[in-house]
Parts: C-alpha cells; structure tokens; sequence
C-alpha cells in the first residue's frame, strides 16, 4: 500500500513539474513578445497605429467632401420634386394628391377616412408636419434629408464590401439619381421609407460577413416597423430576409440564437407599432389603413388600363434604373456569397417577385419600383471588388443605362409639362375663378384625375373620388355619402366620368356656372 502511494504521488509531482514548466514557458514567450515590442523603434510603432487608424477610417468613416457632394448633389435632384413650391402647381396626379393629403389633414380632413391613402400612417403624419406654415418648404427639406441619408447610406454599405472609396462614391452618385427617378416627384411613401430599408441591407451584409454579434436587431425591428406604418410595399425587403436569417440559423443549428433574434426584432417591432397604434385609435384609422394600405395592394391584381402599355413602361423603368442589371449581378455572385448565400438567393426572389407583383397591381404605380432598390444594392458593390477601373466598371455592370436615367431624371419632369401644359394653364384659370367667387371656408369637390385644383385654391373637400380597384363596397358607400354633399363648387374634368350618383346630386342641387373651359366643367351650389 505504500509503495502504491507513493507511486501515485511522484505521478502527480511529475505531472505538477510539467504544467508548471508549460506555463513558465507561456509566460517567459508572451514576456519576450512584450519586450521586443517596447524595444521597436518609436517612428514603426506610430506608423502601426497611424496604419490602424487610418483603415479604420477608411472603413467607418466618410470624408467631409463627400459628404459636400452628397448633400449638393441631392438638393440639386429635389429641384425635381413637386414639394418644392415653383413646381407644386404643375404637379402629377398621384404627387398632387399626396400633396393635398398634408394641407387636408391641418383643416381636419383624416387620412383613409375622408381621403384614401395608398401610404402607411406615418407618410400621412409626414406630410402633415411638411405643411406646416402653409407651405412645402418643411416636406421638401424631409425630401432631401431622405434622399441625402439613403446616399450616405449606401455609401456606407458599399465602403463595407469593397473598402474602395472611389467605388463607395460611384455607386452612392448613380444610386442617388436612381431613387430620384423612381420616386417620381418627390412625395411618394417608399422615398421616406427607403433609409430603413437600407439601413437594414448594410446591417444584414455586416452581420452575415461577421455573424460573431447579434446586437442590432432591436433596430431591425423597429427599421421594419417603420418601413411598413410608411411604404407597406417595403416591407416585403423585411420579410423575406427575416426568412432568410430562419433558414441561415435553422442550418447553421444556431436555434436558440435565432429565437433570441426574433425577440428582439418582435421587441423592435412593438415599439414603434404601439407608437403608431395609438394614433390610429385615437383617429380610428386601425382597420382603415390597413386596408387600404396593405390589404387591397397585396390582394387585388391585373392591371385595369391598358396591359401592354403598362408592361412597356415597366421594362424601360427596370432597364433604365438597373434592376434588370442588379438581378444579373445577383447571380454572378452567388457562388462568392458564402454564409450570405441564402440571403443573396431572397434577394433575387424578391426582385422578381416584387417586381411583378408592383407591374401587375391594377393601378401601376412606379414609384413603388423604388421598393427594389434595397434588393439590388445589396449586390452593387461586389462586382467592384476586384476592379481597378471603378467607374467603367460599374458602367458595364449596368450597361451603361445610369447615363441614361441621368438623361430619364432631368427631361422626363420636362417632357410631362408640355404634354399637359393646356390641362395645367386651364387648372390656373378655375383656380382663379373659384378664388374670385368663394370665402375661405367654400369646399370644393373636384372630380379629376388629380388634386391640383384643391391645391391652387387652398380649398378642402368633402367627398374623394374612390380609386377604381377599390372593392364595390366602396362605390356604395360612396352613393350614399354624395347624398348629402354640401361643397359649395363641384368641378367635373371632361376626362372624368362621374358616377350616376353624382349627377342625380348636381341636377337637383347644383347649376353651372358661367365659366367657360375647354377641359372642366364647373357647377355651383344653388
């Protein structure tokens, strides 16, 4: 018993000595690394931290004159936008109706009550704030801090995947361009919802290049709930990378990182929806907007005009503003897309399901194609990694339609006020009349294709014309409504059929007046 005692003592005496001499040796290696470090010259040590800080710049950080370029060049692509107050009169007919939608709202009109809204509640909450003071001045600088931040931030994302700033610049400059032309005159929903959407694409391709944190998913949440209470359509860049994180977790058998995720995100969510709910019960616009914002939108399909047409316009818009181009790079770098590959392949999904489903809706709308972007810019800056010609590059990659839409964005604003220069001057002209026969608290009810004339006189209406791919239900309550109508002029554009109801009301209530227009027809109270 004693020899095997101490034979199990010298065992653990021998083991003790070797651990001991392991961590001697540790010690004494990290000692030298130490002291050869403190015995470098001083000039390598500055010029190894002068290294390191100036890639962290390069990485994080954006030089001042970039940011002078940015916000130059996006003011200069707002002189575009029908917010600013020279070209508000000559507005489109959807930017004429959003524009009224914030001046209705300060005269006690409810967004989805008293007007229809194709935009989330938060939009209508923009515009109402951009009116302030009874002008656009406000909504106008909204618009450009919307498109200076979706330039920042794709500058941002593309410096992450190419640490090029020349590369950075070049897709942010042409991006820039892009989302004024889509947006198609400023004042549409997935304008302000689009620097949630890119926001949420740098911080996807972040985390899939570098997935050792899950910090920042609160935001997620609250970019996507925001995203959605704005532009609904945008939400569907949310939804499929949410997809995307299950399946990349699900395989990675990260589960209970994943459900972490999605607490978090459901968290992010409820913040800003509980914000928004709040407002909507207050106003009683819950079941209403979601109706008409999201339901009706995502339901009813097969467009109500002319289908060639409309898919004419889609494929110059797509070839134009590069989707096509962003779907073709998507597929060049699946094979490069590692961890993120099940991302890139949602991505793809979504551009060509989003796109049909925005070219097939029953009313085109193509400032909804602005809802692709996110999709695309995920892949713009990786076939520029390995380029030492960026600009060319790029080009190429685009087939050298950015030219082009630099060319779409500065004639196409042009080319819509000639063709309809007689509609707008004879708008002015019943504008004039109306103001010389009206108090300022008359209501006018216009039945055109456009708001311009509620613009031009300042004046509210009782009634909104319903959208033709609104259900029937709409039409009846509509008849029931115009029942009572009570504005003191009713202005009938020739263009416009007005519904049966109507003209029963303005045989019996109403008579014309003694304008004499060629494309309106104006009735007065009796």
């Amino acid at each position: 018993m004693s020899n095997e005692y101490r034979s199990r003592s010298s065992r653990r005496e021998r083991r003790s000595s070797r651990w001991a001499n392991k961590d001697s040796d540790v010690v004494e290696a990290a000692a030298n690394q130490a002291i050869r470090h403190l015995e470098e010259p001083e000039g390598q040590n500055v010029e190894r931290t002068s290294r390191q800080k100036l890639t962290h710049e390069k990485t994080l950080r954006i030089p001042l004159a970039v940011y002078g370029l940015l916000t130059g060049l996006s003011v200069l692509l707002a002189l575009t936008f029908y917010a600013f107050p020279l070209w508000k009169p000559v507005a489109t007919a959807s930017q004429s109706q959003n524009l009224y939608s914030g001046f209705a709202m300060h005269h006690g009109l409810v967004p989805f009550n008293d007007f229809y809204g194709t935009g989330g509640t938060v939009f209508y909450l923009i515009n109402w704030l951009g009116n302030i003071g009874g002008t656009t001045w406000l909504l106008w600088l909204f618009e450009i801090i919307a498109l200076l931040i979706s330039g920042i931030l794709v500058y941002r994302l593309v410096g992450q995947q190419t640490k090029n700033q020349t590369a950075s610049l070049t897709v942010s400059v042409f991006t820039l361009v892009i989302i004024a032309g889509l947006a198609r005159g400023g004042d549409s929903p997935t304008l302000f919802a689009l620097p949630f959407a890119l926001w949420a694409a740098r911080f996807l391709s972040s985390y899939f290049q570098d997935s050792s944190t899950d910090r920042g998913f609160i935001r997620f949440g609250m970019a996507a709930a925001f995203a959605l209470v704005i532009s609904p359509v945008m939400s569907v860049f949310f939804i499929l990378s949410a997809i995307a994180l299950i399946i990349h977790n699900v395989g990675s058998r990260k589960i209970g990182r994943g459900f972490y995720q999605m607490l978090a995100t459901i968290l992010g969510v409820l913040l800003v929806g509980y914000s928004v709910a709040y407002y909507s019960l207050e106003e009683q616009t819950i079941y209403t907007s979601i109706e008409q914002s999201i339901l009706i939108p995502f339901t009813h399909f097969g467009p109500s005009g002319d289908l060639l047409l409309t898919l004419a316009k889609a494929l110059v818009l797509t070839l134009i503003f590069g989707i096509v181009a962003g779907f073709v790079q998507g597929i060049v770098q699946l094979k490069k897309g590692g961890p993120a590959r099940v991302w890139y392949v949602m991505m793809l999904i979504g551009i060509v399901g989003l796109t049909t489903m925005i070219v097939f809706a029953q009313t085109f709308d193509s400032s909804n194609l602005l809802a692709v972007l996110p999709f695309t810019i995920v892949f713009a800056g990786l076939g520029l990694t390995d380029s030492d010609q960026i600009l060319l590059k790029y080009l190429q990659n685009r087939l050298f339609a950015p030219i082009l839409a630099i060319l779409f964005v500065i004639f196409t604003p042009i080319s819509y006020h000639f063709m309809n220069r007689t509609i707008a001057s004879e708008e002015q002209s019943v504008a004039q009349y109306i103001k010389a026969n009206a108090t300022g608290s008359d209501r006018v009810y216009v039945v055109a294709d456009g708001k311009n004339i509620n613009n031009l006189t300042k004046t509210i209406s009782t009634l909104d014309n319903v959208p033709a791919n609104y259900p029937i239900k709409f039409t009846q309550s509509y008849d029931l409504k115009v029942g009572k109508l009570s504005d003191k002029f009713v202005v009938l554009q020739a263009s416009e059929k007005a519904p049966a109801s109507l003209k029963k009301v303005l045989d019996k209530d109403y008579k014309v007046t003694n304008y004499a227009g060629k494309y309106f027809q104006v009735y007065k109270k009796k």
